[in-house]
């Protein structure tokens, strides 16, 4: 009887460790989704930043000569 009850015991925290596993595997996976999305948004904002203070800077240079250098 206590050998039966042992192996039930045995049977139950394995099923629990396995959910538990399950549960770490889907939290993990949804976690990394999330930083991936995150790390690709805030590269896309650095290209688009950098791109503009490119152009922001062409632009204050052409202004800058054309009020300063007449000829």
């Amino acid at each position: 009887m206590s050998a039966e009850l042992i192996q039930e015991l045995q049977l139950l925290q394995n099923s629990r460790a396995n959910k538990f596993d399950d549960l770490t595997d889907r939290f993990r996976s949804s976690v990394d989704q999330m930083t991936e999305q995150v790390q690709s948004s805030i590269s896309h904002r650095g290209k688009m930043l950098m791109l503009l203070e490119k152009r922001l800077n062409f632009s204050l240079l052409k202004k800058f000569k054309n009020n300063f250098f007449k000829i």
